[in-house]
């Protein structure tokens, strides 16, 4: 499997990037190239769920995304331009001007880096002019600064790690030479990119226990007070669990006085639950039973370790009469979902591309299916699906899935990729097809 990564940068940076990424089988590159840091924000907002890490071309639009949340630093990282890279910027400008040159002007590159790497090598008499980085970037000020310093004779050359600063520098006629990664620390960017989304789908196939708990006066009875009334109300609850497992893919197992679990995976658990609110599931399962009861999720390594986390949430919530919902994870860390969940409003759903929430909304179309749909062949990275895999996520009749995928298709959500070879059977071939994640894009 390979791991899709989104490249930003300019286009020279880029264009370095994208030679790492050609030898390394691992990584499937999506390139976004900007001039601007303006620029930013649309792509991260079109195209932030397309891929599954980030790699920057420096600091600059790495910050420039991180303080205006537009993605958080799991998600992404960027090569540094110290090291190798400014070393081999300083022989590059020497080698071109036959010289050995001992003034420099430099930006964004922190002084206490510049200094321990040139003291390390012996380098203290090659003198930089430094720009300051205070993480806003003002490029007019920065190139100002290279030209004051050349034109008063304090710098013979200029380092930049802009290439905004360095398109205007070269076109002033100053000797200007733009500092960008190596292709070593690209690739140990690489390394970390695909080490952090094999990581991610390990965490997605932990192991999840989602507990229920009746209520002391809820809980079943002994024999000899069993009634056929109490009997139906168990059955009730126990149908309405069997749907709830059924869409996590899991197993119910009755433990005995009221307490049922539900063993699935970690990624299964976050399909079904992170479009919806699990108290209002629980809500709406109590209106229909007329029962109460606790949700206690464990994950763990271990399915030993997710029901012993299932029991710490029960003891969590021992003796209190209204409905909770608790998760504890590997860790033991405690989450109460019912004090800080809520319901999550369709057009804020970040789980979506904003082009599929645009189109729903404008179709007046409930988001539940397709963003189901959606999230489950992102997580299980399938490129190409049919009616049959439908079927199958939605426990519904082929006929319903074909309906649906029809519908999907006709409002511009999906596209037909290619038809399903049917060797030795009879009956039509069944449609393929790919996701549409923006107009006039389809998913490759």
């Amino acid at each position: 499997m390979k791991v899709r990564i989104g490249a930003i940068g300019p286009a020279d940076s880029i264009e370095v990037i994208r030679q790492v990424a050609a030898l390394d089988k691992r990584i499937e590159l999506v390139e976004f190239e900007y001039s601007a840091t303006e620029q930013l924000p649309d792509i991260l907002k079109k195209h932030r769920y397309e891929v599954t890490q980030w790699i920057f071309s420096g600091p600059i639009p790495y910050d420039y995304c991180i303080e205006n949340e537009l993605i958080t630093p799991e998600e992404a990282a960027y090569p540094p331009l110290h090291g190798m890279a400014l070393l081999g910027t300083c022989l590059q400008a020497m080698h071109e001007h036959d010289q050995f040159i001992k003034h420099m002007s430099l930006d964004i590159v922190d002084e206490s880096i510049v200094q321990s790497l040139f003291s390390e090598y012996q380098l203290n008499n090659i003198k930089f002019e430094l720009h300051h980085h205070a993480g806003t970037v003002n490029y007019q000020e920065i190139i100002d600064f290279h030209i004051n310093n050349y034109r008063s004779g304090k710098t013979k050359v200029a380092l930049t790690c802009l290439a905004k600063v360095y398109w205007e520098l070269t076109s002033l006629g100053i000797p200007c030479y733009r500092v960008k990664p190596s292709k070593l620390a690209i690739q140990t960017i690489f390394n970390l990119l695909v080490s952090r989304a094999k990581s991610h789908v390990y965490e997605k196939q932990k192991v999840a226990v989602v507990g229920f708990e009746l209520l002391k006066n809820e809980k079943m009875p002994q024999k000899a007070d069993y009634s056929f009334y109490e009997r139906e109300k168990e059955l009730e609850f126990e149908q309405e669990l069997l749907q709830i497992t059924k869409k996590l893919n899991g197993s119910l197992i009755h433990k005995g006085r009221g307490i049922y679990f539900i063993y699935t995976t970690q990624g299964d658990y976050e399909l079904l639950f992170s479009p919806h609110s699990i108290m209002q599931i629980a809500k709406e399962i109590s209106m229909r039973t007329s029962l109460s009861f606790h949700i206690g999720i464990g994950s763990g390594y271990t399915i030993h370790g997710a029901e012993l986390n299932v029991q710490t949430a029960f003891e969590h919530v021992s003796g209190k009469s209204e409905m909770k919902a608790i998760y504890v994870d590997e860790s033991g860390i405690i989450e109460d979902l019912a004090g800080s969940e809520t319901m999550v409003d369709p057009k804020n759903d970040s789980q979506l591309p904003e082009y599929w929430i645009d189109i729903l909304t404008t179709y007046n179309y409930r988001i539940t299916i397709p963003a189901k749909i959606y999230q489950y062949v992102k997580l299980k990275n399938i490129p190409y699906f049919s009616s049959d895999l439908i079927t199958g996520l939605l426990k519904s009749s082929e006929r319903n899935s074909r309906r649906i995928l029809n519908e999907m298709e006709q409002m511009g959500l999906i596209r037909e990729a290619m038809e399903e070879q049917k060797s030795g059977k009879r009956g039509r071939p069944k449609k393929v097809y790919e996701f549409i994640l923006s107009k006039g894009k389809q998913e490759s």
